[in-house]
C-alpha cells in the first residue's frame, strides 16, 4: 500500500478548504474541539455516501475527513505547545 498519493490529495484538500472556506485568523485560533466537531460533521457525510454506495462521493468525503483531521492534528500540536509554554 502506498499512501503518498492519499497524503498528497489530503494536503491539497486542506489547501482547497482554506481557500474556499478559510479565515486564516479564525483557523489559527480554532481549538482541537472545533476541528473535531467539523471532522464529525464530515464523517456524517462520509457515512451517507457509503450508504448510497457512491464511490466518487465516498472518495470526496474521505478526503474531506482526512483534511480536517490534518487540521485537528496541527491544532493539537499548537495547543500542546501553548499549554506546555505556560507551565514553565
Amino acid at each position: 500500500m502506498d499512501g503518498k498519493e492519499f497524503l498528497k490529495k489530503t494536503l491539497l484538500q486542506a489547501e482547497l478548504n482554506r481557500v474556499r472556506h478559510g479565515n486564516p485568523e479564525a483557523d489559527a485560533a480554532r481549538l482541537p474541539l472545533d476541528w473535531g466537531l467539523i471532522a464529525g460533521e464530515h464523517f456524517g457525510h462520509l457515512m451517507a455516501a457509503l450508504r448510497k454506495e457512491d464511490p466518487d462521493a465516498v472518495e470526496k468525503e474521505v478526503l474531506h475527513v482526512s483534511a480536517v483531521l490534518l487540521e485537528l492534528h496541527d491544532a493539537l500540536v499548537r495547543h500542546k505547545a501553548m499549554t506546555q509554554g505556560r507551565r514553565r
